[in-house]
């Protein structure tokens, strides 16, 4: 594809439009999809590596620590 030309920059424009729409398209779907799975109670994401006791313990050893 020659950019130099008016037709090589049209079709480099068309193809980011398209790849754009793409993306938007994506986004949409998967923003959809997480609403449909929180609707029926599911809740994605990684697992917390720690619980609240976990959380205090650290927090104190740090505090001791300085």
């Amino acid at each position: 594809m020659d950019t130099s030309a008016p037709t090589g920059r049209l079709q480099f424009h068309m193809f980011g439009a398209f790849d754009e729409f793409l993306r938007e398209l994506i986004v949409e779907g998967t923003l959809e999809g997480l609403a449909s799975a929180r609707a029926r109670g599911r809740v994605g994401g990684r697992p917390r590596a720690m619980d609240a006791d976990g959380i205090e313990m650290a927090r104190a050893l740090y505090e001791m620590k300085g």
